[in-house]
């Protein structure tokens, strides 16, 4: 297989895998605002607190976190320092942009083992709302999303190369002139 094959197929998948990051935490947040509305209602209106509001909405916090930050790192929507960038000579640039990303790769695999950690330690504890649903299964999030960051930042190291001026203006809307031009 060429190279460019295989580049077009994996960006392909990380293009699938960034549209189901973006689902878990669109869903997570319809889903919260519901409970948290219900919750809202059923305590001055029906004046009866539910206690299992609370806690699903902090497991849809977790999904919402950390899968969000997976598709805002994919799609450069991440914090990132882009203006001192800029000012550095191009050379110095290239080699910023390439240690942060680098530092993204440590920083996911340190969220993949960790979390694994996490999720095995806290396997056996559950919450007292919901005693069948273990807490590991919940934060098994952290890991997976840290394994899908990996992915993505292994997308931008070998198939996504940015120079330093797409570096700067990634994530900003352009006012439509260069499409009008093609």
């Amino acid at each position: 297989m060429k190279f460019q094959t295989i580049s077009r197929r994996y960006s392909q998948a990380m293009q699938g895998l960034y549209w189901i990051c973006i689902a878990i935490p669109a869903a997570a947040l319809v889903i919260m605002t519901i409970l948290v509305s219900a919750s809202v209602f059923s305590r001055y209106a029906l004046s009866y607190g539910a206690s299992f509001f609370e806690p699903i909405t902090v497991i849809l916090a977790i999904q919402l976190t950390f899968f969000g930050a997976a598709a805002c790192y994919r799609s450069n929507d991440h914090i990132r320092l882009s203006l001192f960038v800029g000012l550095l000579p191009e050379n110095s640039q290239k080699k910023v942009i390439y240690f942060g990303t680098i530092l993204m790769a440590i920083f996911s695999c340190i969220m993949v083992f960790n979390g694994i950690s996490l999720a095995k330690t806290t396997f056996g504890q559950g919450y007292f709302e919901f005693p069948i649903i273990p807490a590991g299964a919940i934060y098994a999030g952290i890991p997976i999303s840290g394994a899908i960051i990996f992915l993505f930042v292994i997308e931008k190291l070998f198939f996504q190369l940015l120079t330093p001026v797409e570096f700067a203006t990634v994530g900003q809307e352009t006012d439509g002139l260069e499409d009008s031009t093609k």
